[in-house]
């Protein structure tokens, strides 16, 4: 009995294992199907090739061509004041600005002009004694006469005499018209350190005053930005550059087109850039829409026509990713990336000069990295500009 316990769990076990085999070997196998790749949908754009010019986009500040301090260059009291004396006041070239007190100017000339009458006394008198001196030795002299004898000296010291009279009352006219200052050119005055009354001394300051004819606007230049500017050309004085200034207030914009006129010749130490300098005159003082002047010390966003580049591939600025690459669809309708070389890059778009050709396909869409090698649909649209 002990041994028919012991063996019926074994049978059991036995048996039960070869039920389930059966059950498992009488199962009909399922058939093994191919996966089908599907191709993810992109949007792309077809390289063209085209030519671009080139700009480049900085920023500066409108300045006057012209800044002068005015000085006087005569002392003496101020009897009169131009109501324009005042900041912000303009004058036009020639106007006057303020008057120092001329009487004593006009004493100088008064005593300057006598001074030259008897010079011209004292010449007339040795002209005629040396006339008489020539004469009285044409008749009773032997020989050749001195200079002395026939009043060279004394003519030469008379015609000196009254080259100095008249050079005293040249001085003297000089300093009576110097009592007035005058504007001297169209400008307009920033600062006023005179007034009414007060005694002013040659050479001190008693105001600034900008030139309003032409307005200038220094302009940096990055490295980059050099590449795409015909800086020898500029330098030689044959390249004609255009510069659009644009001001946005609010909902309004302004805009100037004004012309670069030189560059500073020099890269500045420590920071690599280059100052271009922009000028506006004339008509190019008012702006294109409402005829608005550009005012003195304005901010204004500049953009430089530079370069025109010819059968480059310009692309939409989507399809760049980092690393300055692209992803082309090859023709197998798989992904693979391109290494390419820019000229440009903005907002907008690139511009390529090498890495890719005309006709190539080239992705847009906003994808995730280890795409290369991805089976893909393109659905073309519209490319470069």
């Amino acid at each position: 009995m002990r041994f028919i316990r012991i063996l019926a769990p074994i049978i059991v076990l036995v048996v039960g294992a070869g039920i389930s085999f059966a059950i498992i070997s009488s199962k009909q196998q399922p058939q093994s199907q191919e996966v089908e790749t599907k191709p993810r949908n992109i949007k792309a754009v077809v390289a063209q090739s085209g030519d671009i010019q080139l700009k480049i986009f900085t920023q500066g500040s409108v300045k006057s061509k012209q800044v002068i301090d005015i000085v006087p260059q005569v002392s003496g009291a101020v009897t009169y004041v131009s109501p324009k004396f005042v900041a912000g006041g303009q004058f036009e070239k020639d106007e006057v600005i303020l008057k120092i007190d001329p009487r004593d100017y006009e004493v100088a000339v008064v005593s300057a002009e006598s001074k030259v009458a008897e010079s011209l006394q004292r010449l007339a008198q040795e002209k005629a004694e040396a006339a008489l001196a020539l004469s009285e030795w044409q008749e009773l002299g032997q020989g050749e006469a001195s200079a002395l004898t026939l009043r060279k000296p004394q003519l030469a010291g008379a015609q000196a005499q009254l080259k100095a009279s008249e050079a005293n009352l040249l001085t003297a006219r000089l300093n009576l018209e110097r009592s007035e200052i005058k504007a001297p050119f169209n400008g307009l005055l920033t600062t006023k350190n005179a007034d009414l009354g007060q005694f002013l001394s040659p050479g001190v300051i008693i105001g600034k005053f900008h030139s309003t004819d032409i307005r200038e606007v220094r302009l940096p230049l990055s490295p980059i930005d050099r590449t795409k500017i015909d800086l020898a050309a500029l330098k030689r004085g044959s390249a004609e550059i255009d510069v659009k200034f644009t001001v946005t207030i609010g909902e309004t914009t302004n805009s100037w087109i004004g012309n670069i006129v030189r560059s500073e010749g020099m890269i500045v130490d420590n920071t690599d850039v280059m100052w271009l300098v922009a000028e506006l005159k004339g008509t190019q003082l008012n702006s294109l829409e409402n005829g608005e002047i550009i005012e003195i010390g304005q901010f204004v966003d500049a953009e430089i026509s530079g370069k025109t580049l010819n059968d480059v591939i310009i692309l939409p600025r989507g399809t760049l990713n980092q690393g300055n690459k692209v992803m082309i669809v090859d023709e197998q309708n798989t992904l693979r990336t391109r290494k390419v070389s820019l000229m440009e890059t903005n907002r907008e778009f690139i511009v390529v000069v090498d890495g890719l050709s005309a006709g190539d396909t080239v992705n847009i869409s906003q994808l995730g990295s280890g795409m290369d090698g991805m089976l893909v649909s393109a659905a073309l649209e519209q490319g470069g500009e």
